[in-house]
């Protein structure tokens, strides 16, 4: 198997402002649209990590929830622009009000994507459930998604980027072979071979000047990795629940616009 090149993984959750999205997070379809065409011509291409970790190089695209719009709208675009993508999905979510149904889930396998676990039900505490719980719940999504999918799932994504720190071990036990963070960085060979894929988060405010920072490496990625880490420290000192309350001020708008 050929070696994969270092890249970067972007994460995307709606597009459009669909019902039940977070619009922090809910990435308008022009900008979209241009996002990917500037990944496709940095990169060669735009794949799913399945596709990047196989040898195909490009920037890694990857869809978190399972949001309708993810179909929609995603999807087409992905396909016009001979992009994979890497999708994860909570099981308990699919089909309900908002989110794909599995039917679509299987024409986009059936398009090239991946379709891959979020979870059983998007229960953002990881970091709360009992190690017994967490195995049973990491399984359970893992094998309804492949039975509704007919395709191996491997990838992990845990939501709200909650997880314990042996994560990696227990989703191994559970059969997955990667978990995809959200932390922020570039990916290379090394990465992949350790079962851990950082990823950057792509919200409604980042700047053109942003992005093109991220795909070369620039300031702009120390200043993501920075925030992570200050958010993170924020989620450990005040728990999840009370970090929920206060996210929003937390957040706030994406200003990194120094490339």
């Amino acid at each position: 198997m050929t070696q994969p090149q270092s890249t970067i993984a972007l994460m995307y959750h709606a597009i459009g402002a669909p019902y039940r999205a977070d619009p922090h997070y809910a990435v308008d379809m022009a900008s979209f649209t241009w996002q990917l065409a500037r990944c496709v011509g940095h990169g060669g291409a735009v794949v799913s990590a399945l596709d990047w970790m196989a040898g195909r190089p490009g920037v890694v695209f990857t869809f978190d929830d399972g949001h309708a719009s993810n179909y929609h709208l995603g999807f087409p675009a992905l396909r016009e622009a001979k992009a994979t993508a890497d999708f994860f999905v909570n099981p308990k979510q699919v089909g309900t009000d908002g989110f794909a149904t599995w039917a679509q889930l299987r024409e986009m396998a059936d398009g090239g994507m991946s379709i891959q676990s979020h979870g059983l039900d998007h229960r953002y505490y990881l970091t709360e459930l009992s190690p017994k719980r967490l195995r049973e719940d990491l399984r359970a999504a893992r094998v309804e998604i492949e039975q509704n999918i007919g395709r191996p799932c491997t990838l992990l994504a845990p939501p709200g980027g909650r997880a314990p720190r042996n994560l990696v071990e227990v989703a191994r036990e559970c059969g997955y072979t990667h978990v995809m963070t959200s932390r922020p960085g570039r990916i290379a060979a090394i990465d992949a071979a350790a079962g851990e894929l950082s990823r950057l988060a792509v919200t409604a405010h980042l700047e053109l000047a942003s992005l093109e920072s991220w795909l070369r490496g620039g300031r702009a990625l120390l200043q993501a990795q920075v925030r992570y880490s200050v958010l993170d420290l924020a989620k450990r000192l005040l728990g999840d629940q009370t970090y929920e309350y206060v996210r929003g001020r937390l957040l706030g708008p994406d200003t990194t616009t120094t490339p």
